[in-house]
């Protein structure tokens, strides 16, 4: 055998697939939650702890998410309708209108407050993505950035319209290397998305059902796909077409503790 020539890895299998549920949280907004839950913990998805999912009508929106504290790790809230704006103890201030992003690292400790305003259509709609700092990286000073939407690379692959919210040629700026896609296919599209071989995470499906996965497995609207490893993540969407995030980070595979808003 050539020791030079090396071996691409195979595509990747699926896990599982899980049900998001229901729960309140600031003044009384409800939001799916996705992860974590008893069937998606955190060893499976590391390094993301929580993803969210809103959406609200304006008038069940209001009061939104109270300033409230977090630590130990960052938050990347999306945009897909409406807008949400952000102030923190640091002194940042900051709108995110729809197809944008904010990314806030927690670190060693901030408090901020987020206001949901409605979109033309009289809703907001988003997701609150939550990824783990490493150990070493716990005590760094907080930080905000916001990313319009117009500053995000497009990609074209296989039948897929790729939007990076993280990842190559993407502004947005975190301590953990990962990749963040907003993927659209149309009725029956098919794509292979690329992912390094070392990363985990998951997608999760706004509309639509497809198969995921080199095992071909089928997930709907509201469920989660956990990647199992390998390379490529094979897609194929149904007959409505399908609309998903993607997430895959490198794990950190070190102790969580969760304290609520803290996760130390």
């Amino acid at each position: 055998m050539n020791p030079s020539v090396t071996t691409a890895p195979p595509a990747r299998p699926v896990e599982r697939v899980a049900d998001s549920q229901v729960v309140m949280e600031g003044a009384g907004v409800p939001v799916r939650r996705v992860l974590p839950s008893r069937l998606v913990t955190y060893n499976l998805v590391d390094p993301f702890l929580l993803l969210d999912h809103f959406r609200v009508q304006a008038e069940m929106a209001e009061g939104g998410f109270p300033p409230h504290p977090h630590r130990g790790f960052e938050i990347i809230t999306y945009m897909i309708a409406g807008g949400s704006s952000h102030s923190d103890s640091e002194g940042n201030q900051g709108i995110v209108h729809a197809g944008g992003l904010q990314r806030i690292t927690a670190g060693r400790g901030i408090w901020h407050g987020e206001g949901l305003g409605a979109g033309e259509s009289g809703s907001t709609e988003g997701l609150q993505l939550w990824i783990n700092l490493g150990r070493r990286d716990k005590q760094v000073p907080p930080g905000y950035q916001g990313v319009e939407a117009g500053q995000f690379p497009l990609w074209s692959i296989g039948e897929a319209q790729v939007k990076v919210l993280v990842g190559e040629g993407s502004p947005t700026e975190l301590r953990t290397p990962a990749r963040y896609f907003d993927v659209t296919l149309p009725a029956g599209g098919s794509a292979d998305l690329p992912l390094p071989a070392d990363y985990q995470g998951f997608a999760y499906l706004l509309s639509g059902d497809g198969l995921f996965g080199s095992n071909r497995q089928g997930a709907t609207a509201g469920q989660v796909a956990v990647l199992g490893a390998g390379g490529p993540l094979p897609v194929v969407v149904g007959a409505q077409g399908a609309r998903f995030v993607l997430a895959a980070g490198a794990p950190h595979r070190e102790p969580v503790r969760w304290n609520g808003p803290f996760i130390d």
